[in-house]
This record gives structure tokens, C-alpha cells and sequence, in this order.
């Protein structure tokens, strides 16, 4: 059997993948095959199944994990690519993109779930029956995450586990979430007992009894359900084919870390089928539009390598912040003044011009197109009095001062520089749940369940320890057993260790502190360094939920030259009494006529 990204191909060719917009609940989803024609041999639930995986391919410019990050704390949309500005600054609405897009592509995969699971017993004397019992599993698991994601983005959703055509139509009202999480959670439990523990090189992207597990673990934890949560990371940790984390932090997120074991479930993507934008996006002014950036806030949630935030640690030095950090502060983000993309990474736009780098040394001197807008500017390089005239170009750079290297493919960035493939296609392989993540499960979950032991220590230290693997610098090893203490590591490790994953926004808002962190005007860095911030001594204040408030702080709109202040990006807005749920969208009211009702506020 062929990689499931490369069956994507078959099945196109025998299924119309549709995306019902106007219909309810997508029931009948045009992509689906129907029960009169298929579901009669092995090879037609295969195609079916991967008309299932389709769906979590869901890609509105970019892959929707990256999507959801951005409507968080973590980063500024600068180009609103994807619909999320309404979302960050409080205005979303039920006939948002944003709203109507996920819900539309996730119950579209629940539709085909439902269909292949209801037909796929006309196909069972023609089938291997381990085959058939897999190919079942799979479904099951599939239609348990699409559910997940419904679930915590709309609370109460309308749950139907048969496919249903539009003559046979009974209008569902809203399902309390605790039975959809009841009931998926069977489901996965049900999947783990049929799914290999893992699956191999040549079956990559699909479901395993180890995700199945990891799923179960995240589902019942954002449901405070702390002993299954418990329970279920164990049985991947205690996995005969056990997981391991794989020893280079930046690395992972390369083609070198794609199909290590740390990953237990990702989205694989391939040109001329399925490919996504990200890469162009978030990539710098050398290949990429930089719409989507990192935070202030992101980067100044880095621990030092004392283990402490940077408001506790007296080492720390404003003047130069990225100095004596986490690893995986530089690993996630590129930094200014830091070899990316083959060159050195400016601040902003007053940068005039940059070095492009080869093997470590500086070759040629490059301008930076946007430097030289508006069109008309005459600028003069004061590294060698090179006098740069501006034709208007407009390559775009970073608002923020920052650039997401995680996900950003920087081979096809620099590439793309000299004619390569575009990024707007790229085949970058997006990881939807790593290990890390179950062993983070794990500790959160014996923490808020008040069963601190060792082990508690050993989850948290052993993803510390790896992020600080080959930098030369011992990790700041967690030896409290306080449980305050440990409830603000975990948080603080998940923030850094899943930034720009998907995960933040059910964190802060099972949290609740959603209205907290997203209350608050987001920060770029200073476009001309922070010579100004060291001056000041300048350090933000950190609060026990991550909240960082930057009073005091010189800030000040966004503008072109000789900004030494943070620049002001976006006014965030949170109202507690509506946005920790997005509206149901109006069409699927519309369509019950009110049967399906609304969520509070909208």
C-alpha cells in the first residue's frame, strides 16, 4: 500500500472532491461516494478513506493549525490571510470565512466518515479482514478529530455518526458536547484496540493506535478529565513500539525530522495534489511575503537558560534579549541580526540592505526592494555609499521584526529567489500531534489532578533537556514539586514548545485566560534594535497565567525610519461573555430554521 499522500492521487481521480457550502451539515457531500455504486471491494474503501484524509488537508491559504495560531496571542496576520483579523480583533461575526470554512470542510469529513462507515459492510467478503478492520479504525479516528476540532471551536454541535441524505433528512438540534466527547473518546479507544502501535515509513500520515491514544490524552484533557488523560498518555509511553523525541529541536520541523517517531500524525502534502502557502506567508522579505509573524509577546515568553522568565532573571539584559535564551527561541523564530534564508534577517524595512550569506561568509551586498518605498526615495547605504533608487518595489518584510522558521521551508524560500519552485506550493509536512505533546498531556495532567511524583519531573525535564540538545548549554532541569509552581512550567513549555502548532487556543481557553491574553495591544519588536530598551532597562512584567504587560514600556504606531520604540501591530479584543465559542454559522440556522440555535453574544 502506497503513502497516503500518493492514494490522494487515485482517489481524485474516481471522486469529485466538493465543498457543499450551501448544504446542511454537507449530507450530501458531492465528494462522498454513494452506497448504490460503491463500497463493494477493498480498493473502493481505500479510495472512500482517503477521501476522509482529504479533509484534514484543510488549507485556507495555509494549513489550518497555522491558521488557528494565528487568532491567538502568538502572532500578527498582517495580510488577514485566512479571515483571522476579525477574529483577534473582535469582530467575528456568523457569516465570517473564518467560521463558515471550518465548520463546512470538518463536517464534510464527518459526512464522509459516516458514509463509509455505514456502507463498508457491503464490501466485507471482498476484503483482507485485518484490512477491513483497519480501514474501519481509521474512519473512526478520522471522524473523532474532526469532531474534536467542532467541539472545542463551537461548543455544542449537532452530532450525527450515519451518513444522511437530504430525502431522509431529520434536522438535528445542537448535541451537548460532553456526549460527542463521550463518544469519540469509545470511538478512539475502540480504533487504538484494532491500529498498529505505529505505522511505517510507507504508511506515514496514517491513523495508529499511538495517535488514537495521544488523541484520546489531548480530548480529555481540554475536558478536565485528568485520570483518562493520565491513562492514555501512559499507553503511549508504555507503547511496545514506544515513541521518542527526536534529538534536534529545529530540526524536526525540516525534512530531516519527517517520518521520525516523534510524530504521530501529520499532514502530508504533494505538488500537483495538495499543496499549501505557508512557506510564502511566513517566509522573510527573500523569498516570502511575511504576512505571518511573530509576536513581541511570543518571543519574550522564551525562558533564559537559567530556566527563568525574563523578569526573574537578573541576567537577563534588555539591550540584547536574544543572548542566553531557550533554545527553541531561535530554533522557532528567525532573529534579527541571524543567518536565514542565506541571509542576514534586518529588523525592518529602514534596513537598507543586507548580507547574503554562503557557507558562513558574507558574498554580496543585497537591498531590500522595501526599503525603498513609497516610489521616488533615494537612499544611500552607509556600509559602502552604494545609493539605492527606488522603483517602486514592493517585497514585503516583517512588520513585527520576526519570521516564523518553523514550517518555513527556507530551501524553497531561497529557491524561489532565482526561479525555483514557488512556496505558495509547498509539500512541507505539517505535524498535527508529536510526543512532546503526550508527555506534556501527561505532566499537566497529574498536576491539575494533584498526583505530583517523579514522573511528573521526568515528562517535563525530558522535553526541557531535548530543546537544549547540541547548544552547548546545560538545561534548566524542574525539580519542584510545588503544584503552583508546576501549573506555570507546564503552561510556560507548551506555549514555546507548540508555537505556531495549532494548539494555543484551546490552551488559553481552557485556561480562561483568553480574555486576559487577548486584551491587549500586540507588539512588534523596535524596528532599529533595542538600544533604546536597554537604555531604559526596560524589562516587562510577566504574570503567573504568562500575561505579559509591557506599561512603561515606549511604544508607538508603526513607522518607517528611526522607530526605536515597539511597534504597536494590531488593538486585540476579547469579550469572556462570547468569544470563548465562535457563532455558529448563520447559514446552518438558517437551513434548520432555528432548530440549530446560537451561540451567546453573536
Amino acid at each position: 500500500m502506497k503513502n497516503i499522500k500518493y492514494i490522494i492521487i487515485l482517489s481524485i481521480g474516481l471522486l469529485v472532491f466538493g465543498s457543499c457550502e450551501d448544504n446542511v451539515l454537507n449530507l450530501e457531500d458531492p465528494g462522498s461516494p454513494t452506497d448504490a455504486t460503491f463500497f463493494r471491494t477493498e480498493a473502493q474503501l481505500e479510495v472512500a478513506l482517503t477521501g476522509i484524509y482529504e479533509q484534514i488537508n484543510y488549507v485556507s491559504s495555509v494549513p489550518f493549525p497555522q491558521l488557528l495560531d494565528h487568532t491567538t496571542d502568538y502572532a500578527f496576520n498582517r495580510g488577514n490571510v485566512g479571515g483571522t483579523i476579525a477574529a483577534t480583533t473582535g469582530g467575528l461575526t456568523s457569516t465570517e470565512s473564518l467560521v463558515n470554512g471550518f465548520w463546512n470542510n470538518f463536517y464534510t469529513g464527518v459526512q464522509r466518515a459516516n458514509n463509509l462507515l455505514t456502507n463498508m459492510d457491503k464490501a466485507a467478503d471482498a476484503s483482507d479482514p485485518n484490512r477491513f478492520e483497519q480501514i474501519k479504525a481509521e474512519a473512526l479516528f478520522l471522524r473523532s478529530l474532526f469532531y474534536s476540532y467542532l467541539t472545542e471551536l463551537y461548543g455544542d454541535v449537532p452530532f450525527r455518526t450515519e451518513v444522511t441524505s437530504l430525502e431522509e433528512l431529520e434536522i438535528v438540534a445542537r448535541t451537548p458536547k460532553a456526549e460527542i466527547v463521550a463518544s469519540i473518546i469509545s470511538d478512539l479507544q475502540e480504533a487504538a484496540a484494532i491500529l498498529p502501535p505505529t505505522q511505517p515509513a510507507t504508511e506515514r500520515g496514517r491513523a495508529s493506535a499511538n495517535a488514537a491514544n495521544a488523541l484520546i490524552s489531548r480530548i480529555a484533557l481540554y475536558n478536565e478529565d485528568y485520570e483518562l488523560a493520565e491513562s492514555a498518555a501512559l499507553k503511549v509511553m508504555n507503547s511496545p513500539e514506544t515513541p521518542s523525541l527526536y534529538p534536534d529541536y529545529e530540526g524536526l520541523f525540516t525534512d530531516a525530522g519527517v517520518g521520525s517517531s516523534e510524530v504521530l500524525f501529520d499532514l502530508s502534502y504533494i505538488n500537483g495534489t495538495k499543496t499549501h502557502g505557508l512557506s510564502q506567508r511566513q517566509g522573510s522579505r527573500f523569498g516570502g511575503w511575511c504576512q505571518l509573524v511573530p509576536a513581541q509577546q511570543t518571543v519574550d515568553s522564551y525562558e533564559t537558560i537559567n530556566g527563568l522568565p525574563i523578569d526573574e532573571d537578573p541576567e537577563y539584559d534588555p539591550a540584547n534579549p536574544f543572548e542566553n535564551r531557550d533554545p527553541r527561541l531561535a530554533a522557532t523564530i528567525a532573529l534579527p541580526n541571524r543567518v536565514w534564508t542565506g541571509h542576514i534577517i534586518q529588523q525592518h524595512s529602514d534596513s537598507i540592505a543586507t548580507w547574503r550569506i554562503e557557507d558562513g561568509v558574507k558574498v554580496e551586498r543585497v537591498f531590500n526592494p522595501n526599503s525603498a518605498n513609497p516610489a521616488g526615495r533615494t537612499i544611500v547605504d552607509p556600509y559602502d555609499g552604494t545609493e539605492y533608487v527606488t522603483g517602486g518595489a514592493n517585497r514585503f518584510t516583517a512588520f513585527s521584526g520576526y519570521f516564523w522558521k518553523k514550517f518555513s521551508d527556507a530551501p524553497r524560500l531561497l529557491g524561489s529567489l532565482s526561479g525555483g519552485p514557488s512556496p505558495l506550493q509547498s509539500e512541507q509536512t505539517i505535524y498535527l500531534i508529536r510526543y512532546a505533546e503526550v508527555l506534556l498531556n501527561y505532566a499537566e495532567a497529574k498536576i491539575e489532578a494533584g498526583s505530583i511524583d517523579g514522573s511528573v519531573l521526568d515528562a517535563l525535564n525530558s522535553v526541557r533537556e531535548r530543546a537544549y540538545a547540541n547548544s552547548g548549554v546545560p538545561f534548566p532541569a524542574v525539580s519542584t514539586t510545588d503544584q503552583a509552581e508546576l501549573r506555570k512550567i507546564v503552561r510556560r513549555e507548551r506555549k514555546v514548545e507548540f508555537a505556531d502548532e495549532g494548539l494555543r487556543l484551546f490552551d488559553i481557553r481552557r485556561w480562561k485566560i483568553a480574555e486576559k491574553v487577548l486584551n491587549t495591544t500586540l507588539l512588534g519588536g523596535p524596528a532599529n534594535g533595542f538600544s533604546k530598551i536597554g537604555d531604559l532597562g526596560f524589562v516587562p512584567n510577566i504574570d503567573d497565567d504568562g500575561h505579559i504587560d509591557y506599561t512603561g514600556a515606549p511604544t508607538q504606531p508603526r513607522v518607517e525610519l528611526g522607530n526605536l520604540d515597539y511597534r504597536e501591530l494590531e488593538e486585540r479584543t476579547f469579550d469572556a461573555g462570547k468569544h470563548y465559542l465562535w457563532p455558529i454559522p448563520q447559514a446552518e440556522i438558517d437551513a434548520t430554521e432555528k432548530v440549530v440555535t446560537q451561540n451567546p453574544g453573536y
